[in-house]
């Protein structure tokens, strides 16, 4: 029936329903329903599916009520041409005739363009008042419209100059571009060629899976050796911190591998077995820190720390339960930094002398690399006061 509105658009069709009524032909209410459709899915792009009959509604409603009573001779055509599509008056997509579709607020991009507009005649007009005082109302009106018209054909002939130029940079920012994901593609296809630099098996991108996570789980395991010299005391002799890393790396490298050879002889494969290795030392990592923390945490530094911590809550008129966790954070504060500066001595000490064989850069930069970050933070010696500074200025 003419009448009935199509299902699941009556809503949308609800303001013209007497101009879909005039439509006599199925081809016709046909065309009509794609277009509605589609410009309902582009509208769901801009202010969602949920709102979007409701924002074409409303915009019918409004093209209807711009016809001022006047009868419409074609609906099909109305509709597909002055009904439907969205009228922007500025650069913003969410803008239809000067009102924003996702707020139904006045736009303020067209309001914008508008002071504009209006700013313009105002100049050309106070230029041509300037010049020529003495013309006519009528002229003066004349030659206003003659100059805006010419200030505006400028204005437009420099915009589609600066149009075209942006065009031709954007073709050649593609061209560049281009070039770039070109050689990004062929070196990604000459890394994932070469083979790997310490087993040799061919192309695997410089590093195996297998010897990633053998280098992974050395590096986890000389900074578990590392933190765990280092809360043995801080000691400045290169004898005894070599003495305590050998100690700590023996006893660490003997976990991982008793670890690692019940697993080969049970027939996992070497990349899982390489795989378990590496999580189990980074786990044996993760315990030393917690170990370390701990016994820090018990060090007169920490407890004059968190008591003095304690007192200034206490002052403030906290209460003994919120002061407590407060000195508590402190006291963890104190012993994480007492960590890091008791490893930067071991670090420091360790630290192969200037007077050895010099390496390339490419080898300087896979030692880099494997190096954990904290390598990277110089913490100043321990100090009487130290940990007070540090917990203070956290």
């Amino acid at each position: 029936m003419r009448w009935s509105l199509p299902q699941g658009l009556e809503r949308v069709l609800a303001p013209v329903q007497l101009e879909w009524a005039r439509i006599g032909h199925a081809g016709g209410r046909s065309r009509v329903r794609v277009a509605l459709k589609a410009e309902l899915r582009r509208l769901a792009g801009i202010v969602g599916s949920e709102q979007a009959p409701v924002v074409l509604a409303e915009r019918l409603e409004r093209r209807l009520a711009a016809q001022h009573g006047e009868r419409v001779r074609e609906p099909v055509g109305w509709l597909l041409s002055r009904g439907l599509p969205q009228r922007a008056e500025c650069y913003a997509t969410a803008c239809d005739d000067q009102v924003r579709m996702d707020t139904g607020l006045v736009c303020p991009s067209c309001e914008l363009l508008i002071g504009d507009r209006r700013a313009l005649r105002h100049q050309v007009v106070q230029a041509m008042a300037a010049e020529l005082p003495r013309l006519a109302p009528a002229e003066a009106r004349a030659e206003v419209e003659r100059r805006l018209s010419r200030e505006v054909a400028l204005r437009a002939a420099r915009d589609a100059v600066r149009r075209e130029r942006a065009v031709v940079e954007r073709a050649r920012r593609e061209v560049v571009w281009a070039q770039q994901r070109e050689e990004l593609d062929v070196a990604k296809a000459e890394l994932a060629a070469r083979a790997c630099e310490e087993c040799g098996v061919p192309e695997a991108a410089g590093l195996c899976p297998v010897c990633s996570y053998n280098r992974t789980a050395r590096a986890a395991l000389e900074e578990a050796a590392q933190v765990a010299a280092a809360v043995m005391g801080p000691v400045m002799d290169l004898g005894v911190v070599a003495g305590r890393l050998a100690a700590h790396r023996v006893r660490l490298e003997g976990e991982v591998d008793r670890v690692t050879g019940r697993l080969r002889r049970e027939g996992m494969p070497e990349a899982a077995v390489a795989w378990e290795a590496r999580n189990l030392a980074e786990e044996l990592l993760r315990q030393e820190r917690a170990r370390a923390v701990d016994a820090l945490l018990e060090s007169a530094e920490a407890q004059a720390e968190a008591e003095r911590v304690f007192g200034i809550e206490r002052a403030r008129r906290s209460g003994e339960l919120q002061a407590r966790a407060v000195s508590e954070q402190a006291r963890r504060r104190c012993a994480e930094l007492l960590l890091a500066q008791r490893l930067s001595q071991v670090r420091a000490v360790d630290r192969p002398s200037a007077s050895e064989e010099v390496v390339g850069w490419r080898q300087r930069m896979v030692e880099l690399a494997a190096r954990p970050l904290d390598e990277e933070i110089r913490v100043p010696q321990p100090a009487a006061g130290g940990c007070r500074e540090a917990v203070s200025a956290a």
